[in-house]
């Protein structure tokens, strides 16, 4: 058996089988168990797992082969190396997998390396996969994670569990940007006050070649400002400036719903119980810190500190000598939210219903794995009956409890020590957006809020020369995707003004408790208007490129076109492209110029040590705004800006014909040349003016919007709307109408999500626009 897995493997190496660049989701797929298969030299292997060099990093070149199902990648040149802390001492180890180490810039399915956990500690190999599916559920930004086989040469080296490596692809995948600091901190991280000089916070134990926050991004400019700046608020502020404004400096949300997961969990190997196993990542979107939770193998009943997480006092969990929870603590309202949290967690998830059906899915899927993982046997000598029982019973030593038994003890006990009161509304976040519609530039405001009261009152302040007040709403017709979904909003029109637009948001509940946002009272939020007198246009982008077009190194990036239909050159200094349009200014435009009638390619793939039009983020796949601006003195002035949906590998989005106002999706991408026209005017007569066709609003929408079309004279006209392929949707009108405007809802309740087409035609024309339902 072991010579035709070998020859297999062999196959594999010489008929090496390509791969797509492609979503993560992919690896991190749970309904199925993967394997990953490690082709490396013996004798490196023999130094990897040497005893005495087990604490280092060195990596050694190896193939990596991955397999899920029917289908097969092959990477060669990969990086190999142990990983782990405590790991690095037990029989079964954990190991990564690094794409890029020796292929600078490439990545497997946007991933950039792999970790591959052996979970010694865990008998049951699933309490940390459950663990960061909660996080998963509510949105935290935590690694995703699955189960994998691990083969290395010829031997099985058992079950693991691949868990998604936290790095500037996981920032950019979480947060919209990877600009900002990311700190690692391990024990004795405690966020406690050393001084004022951000280099104070750089040490290291005598016993470890790290430091203690050690910070993983923007290395060559180590600047630990902002980490020491959370830091110094934390020892110096009073409580009244600490309820103000510890909201400007981390996003106390996130970390109010890491506590009630570990809470849940038991997960006391974090900062709040053991200053340990955490990263702090400062997003440079709203200019805070986000708590990223880190490590959950000892979790769900494993104990190393004799203490019974089954049974522990949620008012009591971790250690009071903890800044950053400590402080928080000490404020009613997060005290309040945090039993919110843990209440409205097992009332949705953490409880016997829902995660002791999930915990048979994943044994039925692993059980006859883990029974051949002879690795998983070493440390502690637990053999198969020991594997079964540990779901059920406790083991001894250090499983205090069983699988499901935890489960029930801590919802039990929790919800006899919760005390749930009716919460100030939440406002998790907000967000802006600018769109034209019948030429007039609109501000979208978009707030995302969670209360225990589905009645409230939300309302934003604008602020141009005097204040506005706009109502919020959650009612399904303005760009929130559905009724009641808790996604409020609203839009204001600012005119011909250029500058600097202020606002805040105010949430009320019926009892009348009132949240504000920003929490500071002194703070707004801001947003600059102005739309530039310049004629160029995004023309055409692919968010993703498998083989349609290569950058100078040969590699098949993400790739946008800018076209100058004016009649004179521009000069792209003090031009900016980004894909947050709440920052303007994410990346700057060499100085060049387009000449009339022109293209200008632009390699959208975060990677700008490549050449000088190569941008500093990528487009997502999965859709996005994608935005050109002008700054004209101090405010940025908008080009040209839209929102695209989830895009098809190697089918460009563009316009219809070169600076034509309507989007259609091109089979044969035209990067840096003509885009040919699609559904144009089918009689080859020209006459504009004769009927129009206005973009339907909302745009997205769910599940209906409005489509409004304008007649010069009276005519007969077909309104109808139709499939990506083509396919005839619904007639929405077929009928002799008046002059002026008309307007005719279209309702997509029966039709699921995507990018649907619609085309007004009269005896002589024919216009098609996009729309895109998003459910």
């Amino acid at each position: 058996m072991k010579k035709t897995f070998f020859i297999f493997l062999l196959t594999l190496v010489f008929f090496r089988i390509g791969f797509t660049q492609t979503s993560e989701e992919w690896v991190f797929d749970d309904t199925v168990l993967s394997e990953v298969y490690i082709i490396i030299e013996p004798d490196s292997l023999a130094e990897i797992l040497d005893f005495d060099n087990r604490y280092s990093d060195y990596e050694y070149p190896a193939t990596f082969v991955f397999v899920k199902g029917e289908e097969r990648d092959t990477v060669e040149n990969i990086g190999f190396r142990l990983r782990g802390n405590t790991s690095r001492d037990s029989q079964k180890k954990s190991f990564k997998v690094s794409f890029n180490t020796f292929v600078p810039g490439r990545e497997y399915h946007g991933l950039d390396k792999m970790n591959l956990n052996g979970e010694h500690n865990d008998p049951s190999i699933i309490r940390s996969k459950l663990s960061w599916d909660i996080f998963e559920n509510y949105d935290v930004p935590a690694p995703r994670a699955n189960h994998v086989k691990l083969y290395i040469n010829e031997e099985y080296f058992g079950l693991y569990i691949n868990v998604e490596h936290i790095d500037n692809e996981f920032v950019q995948d979480r947060f919209e940007g990877d600009e900002g600091n990311l700190y690692k901190n391990l024990w004795p991280a405690d966020l406690s006050y050393i001084s004022e000089n951000p280099n104070d916070y750089k040490w290291s134990p005598d016993w470890a070649d790290r430091r203690v926050y050690d910070l993983k991004t923007n290395t060559e400019d180590d600047d630990y400002s902002d980490l020491a700046s959370l830091i110094s608020f934390l020892e110096h502020s009073d409580q009244t400036e600490f309820i103000n404004q510890i909201e400007d400096y981390i996003n106390v949300d996130g970390v109010l719903l890491w506590m009630a997961v570990d809470v849940l969990t038991g997960n006391w190997d974090n900062y709040w119980y053991n200053q340990n196993n955490y990263y702090l990542y400062f997003n440079t979107s709203d200019q805070r810190l986000e708590f990223i939770p880190y490590d959950y193998d000892n979790t769900f009943g494993i104990d190393w500190v004799g203490q019974d997480w089954g049974e522990r006092d949620i008012n009591n969990w971790g250690r009071d000598d903890k800044p950053l929870t400590n402080r928080i603590l000490e404020v009613t309202e997060y005290r309040n939210r945090l039993h919110f949290y843990i209440n409205k967690i097992i009332e949705e998830y953490f409880n016997e219903e829902v995660l002791f059906g999930e915990i048979d899915r994943l044994k039925a899927m692993t059980e006859t794995a883990a029974e051949a993982d002879t690795f998983r046997t070493l440390d502690y000598d637990y053999g198969i009956a020991e594997y079964h029982a540990s779901f059920n019973s406790a083991l001894g030593g250090h499983v205090d409890y069983g699988l499901k038994p935890y489960i029930t003890a801590r919802v039990t006990s929790a919800l006899e020590q919760l005390s749930v009161v009716n919460i100030t509304p939440i406002i998790k976040k907000v967000k802006t957006n600018f769109t034209f519609f019948n030429d007039q530039e609109t501000l979208t405001i978009k707030a995302t809020l969670l209360d225990d009261n589905s009645e409230l009152s939300v309302k934003a302040e604008v602020t141009i020369d005097v204040t506005t007040t706009i109502d919020l709403l959650d009612d399904g017709n303005g760009r929130d995707k559905e009724a009641n979904d808790g996604i409020y909003t609203g839009t204001f029109i600012p005119g011909d003004y250029e500058g600097i637009i202020s606002y805040f948001i105010t949430a009320t509940d019926p009892s009348a408790k009132t949240q504000r946002f920003p929490n500071n009272p002194d703070d707004v939020l801001e947003e600059q208007v102005g739309q530039s007198s310049s004629p160029l246009v995004i023309n055409e982008l692919m968010a993703s490129n498998s083989s349609t077009i290569a950058d100078e190194g040969g590699a098949f990036a993400d790739w946008l076109e800018i076209y100058n239909p004016g009649d004179i050159p521009v000069s792209l200094n003090g031009y900016y492209l980004s894909d947050n349009l709440t920052r303007k200014d994410k990346w700057a435009f060499p100085d060049t110029t387009i000449a009339p009638n022109e293209y200008l390619l632009v390699w959208v793939d975060d990677d700008e040590k490549e050449g000088p039009l190569h941008a500093s983020f990528n487009l997502s796949k999965d859709g996005e705004d994608i935005g050109l601006f002008e700054l004209s003195g101090e405010t940025f002035l908008t080009v040209d800006a839209f929102s695209f949906s989830e895009q098809q590998t190697d089918i460009s989005y563009g316009r219809n014909g070169d600076g034509g106002e309507e989007f259609v999706l091109f089979d044969s991408p035209t990067p840096g040349g003509q885009n040919g026209l699609i559904n144009s005017n089918e009689s080859g007569q020209e006459n504009p003016s004769e009927i129009q066709l206005l973009q339907n609003y909302p745009n997205p929408f769910n599940p209906s919007t409005n489509i409004t079309f304008e007649l010069e004279k009276t005519s007969n006209v077909k309104l109808e709307v139709f499939s990506v392929e083509g396919r005839l949707i619904q007639t929405l009108a077929d009928s002799r109408y008046n002059s002026g405007a008309h307007s005719i809802r279209f309702d997509a309740s029966s039709l699921s999500s995507g990018i649907y087409f619609y085309r007004l035609s009269s005896e002589s024309q024919s216009i098609t626009r996009r729309l895109v339902l998003i459910k």
